[in-house]
């Protein structure tokens, strides 16, 4: 997968999840709307996760704030759409959320 790397920190970061498994996780780069991200569970062995962000999921959003989203408020929404899949220990290789799960996040972001 050829990825377009952005101008973010790309240190190492930590998630605690509800199930007490400790993700640890790099932002790798975007492939088209794909966020993907390096993630190992309790520094075991490594495995890629894609965020996929649909037009048809970001629609909505893009609707709430009146305009289309910027990449980092795209991220952002990634990212907790990855924290919420460790939270239900749902680790496959591409996230698909839907606009409902989209809007909860911009909620809990303050987004729009």
């Amino acid at each position: 997968m050829m990825l377009k790397s952005l101008p973010l920190s790309q240190r190492e970061k930590s998630y605690s999840a509800e199930t007490g498994v400790v993700y640890q996780y790099i932002f790798a780069g975007l492939a088209g709307r794909k966020h993907v991200f390096d993630v190992t569970a309790d520094r075991q062995s490594p495995f890629q996760v894609a965020v996929d962000l649909t037009p048809e999921a970001l629609a909505p959003c893009a609707e709430r704030m009146g305009s289309a989203l910027r990449w980092n408020e795209e991220y952002a929404l990634a990212k907790l759409c990855l924290f919420a899949a460790f939270d239900r220990e749902v680790l496959v290789k591409e996230i698909r959320p839907d606009s409902e799960e989209l809007l909860l996040h911009m909620t809990a972001l303050n987004l729009g």
